[in-house]
């Protein structure tokens, strides 16, 4: 490949040419960040930067207060590391004997409830009365004489599902990393070996003792859980579903491959028609995914009002042109290219190809995943797929019941954050917008908006709508201008009039942010801790974030614990009533069941059932289900 004087190219074929010339100011700049400056100016002697060994205690202390609990694994670090007057102690685990024992001989022996745990699916260690029992390839009686004791873990889910191929399921008094969650949700990793080192005690090299660590572990967490009154969260709620989502993960969701790579075929076309328009309305064809090609269409040809141009040049991320949506119909298209071109990288032929030997698709459903508490799904996340546009639901048609003799059961609460806000501000009105059983976004709109029930449009109804949501998330009037695309004036109108109807929510939020900036912190209504440290900022950008994210936690989080509370109970009435029906899904607020056609009808009455009744609110907590043979039936 050659450049010519004028710029052009030879010895190519003309795709890349076209590749080439469109990604022409992309390559120039790759090349100036990726070329080393020798130039740069070296006021010591070279020597002076001579590589030298790492002062481990230092990088450890470091990496601990960064809480870089990956990088404390990776450079083989721990606590031992730290000078001896460090305040952080260090655990001699070689004290502790170790004995081992035969699959035979552990299948007699007798355990205590609280035995500390750690399984490879080939070994299994134990922690019990002062010693370190270990088991090679343990039989299945050995399994269940261990697993009929009450144990203590790291990870529960896994091990769950470690124990599967057995039919065992393990009863769990305390999982650490669950503890650990609950008191510091929203770290990026549970690891041991990072729960362990916060603590000051460090895991050994040698894999036997993994076990004393899960006991002291314990030991720890259990005070500082019962010391901000977790402890029931932490038995009733988190602990029982850890099993439930093993089970969903065992089972996984039947797919329909070949529906799935005809539909990335769909997607392409799709987004090939869309690339057409926006050439059309650019009045030109350029790189659509060049964030600098496309800010010089929108904001340098086209004039959209833009924010500030940095030395990369303008923004072009979704928030950007989500706010200029209403300048030019390019924006709304190329916001619908980019999610298109999204659904067919994550959601064509690689979702086909992550298909087991029976066609069944396994999520990863993360319990620590979140700092409010819901969970999220990864390889692949399901918890993503698009509510809005054909296209996005159509992926639902893909998956599919197991065959002709199942049914899928979709179950769905009705704005259940709403009717949270509504419970826990206590407001009068809103509670009795509930509890009349009319739509609670036509009345808002009838109230904010100071007209008649019967004359409320569709265009005043998804105004309210957004305000309605809007306000649990602490919108202000500038981002509610932007999404229903009015003036900044008049929404801020509209959220006056909506307080001067509910003036309880106002309290409410008020309150709720003033605790939090005493506090630090949030709680749900079942005692679940968010921590907010930047409601304590003094940038005011970062101060006001965490306001925001005070008003919504409560809400959010009381609705996780609420969903994952009819989670196991509907798992727990499905067994109990002896039905061919199991749980195989979540997503949100969303629960699917898979049902064998016979028990159908039994088994949707008691997943609503479950889901209603899951918490006691001074409004209904409603849950609306259908029946299909596909998602996107059922869920229709």
């Amino acid at each position: 490949l050659y450049a010519d004087a004028e710029g052009g190219y030879f010895g190519s074929t003309p795709s890349v040419r076209k590749k080439l010339d469109e990604g022409r100011e992309m390559a120039y700049l790759s090349r100036e960040l990726a070329t080393i400056c020798k130039a740069a100016p070296i006021d010591k002697n070279i020597d002076t930067y001579e590589t030298k060994a790492i002062n481990k205690g230092e990088l450890y202390r470091l990496f601990r207060e960064l809480e870089f609990g990956n990088l404390i694994v990776k450079f083989k670090l721990s606590a031992e590391d730290l000078e001896e007057d460090s305040d952080v102690p260090t655990v001699d685990y070689t004290e502790c004997p170790v004995k081992e024992l035969t699959a035979n001989e552990l299948t007699g022996i007798k355990l205590t409830d609280g035995t500390a745990v750690h399984y490879t699916g080939d070994v299994l260690y134990l922690y019990c009365n002062g010693e370190i029992i270990v088991c090679k390839t343990p039989c299945e009686d050995a399994l269940k004489n261990v697993f009929s004791n009450k144990i203590i873990c790291h990870d529960l889910k896994k091990l769950t599902r470690q124990l599967s191929r057995y039919g065992i399921k393990p009863e769990c008094c305390f999982d650490v990393m669950l503890a650990k969650y609950l008191l510091e949700s929203g770290k990026s990793v549970y690891s041991l070996s990072y729960i362990a080192d916060s603590l000051g005690l460090g895991v050994p090299e040698e894999e036997c003792y993994i076990p004393k660590v899960i006991h002291l572990c314990a030991e720890k967490l259990m005070e500082e859980v019962n010391s901000i009154s977790s402890a029931q969260l932490l038995e009733n709620i988190e602990i029982p579903l850890a099993t439930v989502l093993a089970d969903i993960e065992d089972v996984g969701f039947k797919v329909d491959r070949e529906g799935i790579k005809c539909y990335a075929k769909e997607l392409l076309y799709a987004e090939e028609e869309l690339a057409e328009k926006i050439y059309m309305l650019a009045g030109h064809d350029f790189n659509i995914n060049s964030p600098k090609q496309l800010g010089t269409v929108l904001f340098e040809e086209l004039g959209l009002p833009s924010g500030k141009k940095t030395k990369t040049g303008y923004s072009t991320d979704a928030d950007t042109l989500h706010k200029l949506r209403f300048h030019h119909p390019i924006v709304s298209e190329i916001l619908s290219y980019r999610q298109i071109s999204k659904l067919r990288g994550t959601y064509g032929d690689n979702l086909a190809d992550m298909a087991d030997s029976n066609d069944r698709i396994h999520t990863s459903l993360n319990q620590c995943g979140t700092a409010t508490g819901r969970l999220s799904s990864n390889d692949p996340n399901l918890q993503n797929i698009p509510v809005r546009g054909e296209l996005g639901r159509e992926i639902r048609k893909f998956f599919t019941s197991t065959n002709e003799d199942y049914v899928l059961i979709d179950a769905d609460y009705s704005q259940i954050e709403l009717r949270l806000l509504a419970h826990l501000s206590g407001d009068e009105n809103m509670i009795a917008a509930f509890n009349s059983g009319a739509d609670v976004h036509t009345i808002t709109a009838s109230q904010v908006f100071r007209v008649p029930v019967e004359n409320v449009t569709k265009d005043l109804r998804l105004r309210a709508k957004a305000v309605n949501f809007g306000i649990i998330y602490g919108i202000g009037s500038f981002s509610l201008a932007q999404d229903i695309g009015t003036t900044r004036k008049q929404a801020e109108e509209y959220i006056n009039s909506y307080f001067e109807t509910y003036p309880k929510v106002d309290e409410y939020l008020k309150k709720t942010v003033a605790d939090a900036e005493v506090n630090g912190f949030t709680t749900t209504m079942f005692g679940r801790r968010r921590r907010i440290p930047e409601i304590k900022s003094s940038n005011k950008n970062v101060a006001a974030f965490g306001r925001r994210v005070a008003m919504n936690s409560p809400i959010q989080g009381t609705a996780a614990d609420i969903i994952k509370i009819a989670m196991i109970n509907t798992a727990k009435a499905l067994d109990d009533a002896g039905i061919d029906a199991r749980l195989i899904m979540q997503v949100h607020d969303e629960l699917i069941v898979e049902s064998h056609v016979s028990c159908k009808d039994e088994a949707m009455n008691i997943l609503v059932r479950e889901m209603e009744k899951a918490a006691a609110l001074k409004v209904p907590l409603t849950a609306e289900a259908g029946i299909g043979n596909t998602w996107f039936d059922a869920k229709s």
